[in-house]
């Protein structure tokens, strides 16, 4: 059915939202400690998932978004590039920050858009 289609691409929607709140939040943290010695960079990753739940709601037709759990991983390199160990470098942590909030944006974009189908398919069967 059209709203069980809906319903699906809403909730992928909203995992991919969390998550990339999840991660600015993360490379905001990593920029503010950017002069702490011995900070370890850190990155998100949740497309793996996001694409994982995907496929098991496709194959199922049991809504997995809930099983979505962004991963959390401490970068360390062999060679930091700071006397003190810290190896946050701000130029990555400000592109990383953009591509994801763009992202966001996308996803935002998308939510509207779904919403504006749901409107009309609703108006259309009433």
């Amino acid at each position: 059915m059209v709203f069980d289609r809906l319903f699906t691409q809403n909730r992928i929607l909203e995992a991919a939202m969390q998550a990339t709140q999840y991660k600015n939040q993360v490379i905001l943290n990593n920029m503010a400690n950017i002069d702490t010695p011995n900070y370890k960079r850190k990155t998100v990753n949740f497309e793996g998932a996001l694409a994982r739940a995907i496929d098991k709601t496709k194959e199922t037709g049991v809504d997995h978004m809930g099983s979505v759990m962004p991963s959390l991983q401490v970068e360390v390199k062999p060679n930091s590039t700071t006397i003190d160990g810290n190896s946050v470098d701000i130029e990555t942590e400000m592109i990383e920050f953009y591509k994801n909030s763009t992202k966001y944006d996308f996803i935002v974009n998308s939510v509207l858009s779904n919403s504006n189908r749901t409107s009309t398919v609703y108006s259309t069967f009433k």
